[in-house]
């Protein structure tokens, strides 16, 4: 589960079930207070950590293979009102993946309709893709 990884990493700290108890829910505690400071990077990994904790915006099976999971987690931080846009080689370390793993996932996002397009720009190293409609929600 991503929560178990963030605790994993120190992040966050999973409590004990309490009220959340029997509906399926995680309670925990954020351990980087720096994580709600507006300061660049910092956003992305508080949006992060608050979706592992919820559905992912873009929404993909709880049954897909964890690197869809991963990635579809990672495009969320990084997508906007209705289009996402980073950097190529900032993605691929934030995955732990080549460029070539990263676009066959894309392309498989694409398959699965929760992407409705992406394309990467070589002149200036980004990747751009938008979410189809409904598969995005701010936290």
């Amino acid at each position: 589960m991503p929560w178990q990884e963030l605790e994993h990493a120190g992040w966050l700290r999973c409590l004990p079930a309490g009220r959340n108890k029997g509906q399926g829910g995680v309670e925990a505690q954020l351990l980087d207070a720096d994580a709600r400071v507006p300061t660049p990077g910092r956003t992305g990994r508080a949006r992060a950590a608050h979706w592992a904790l919820h559905p992912v915006p873009l929404a993909v099976a709880r049954t897909a293979p964890s690197a869809i999971q991963l990635i579809a987690l990672v495009l969320a931080a990084h997508t906007g009102a209705d289009t996402g846009r980073a950097d190529a080689d900032h993605l691929t370390r934030l995955c732990g993946l080549s460029q070539a793993q990263m676009d066959d996932l894309f392309d498989r996002l694409l398959r699965t309709n929760v992407l409705e397009a992406w394309n990467c720009d070589g002149d200036a190293g980004e990747i751009h893709w938008k979410p189809r409609p409904g598969h995005q929600s701010e936290p």
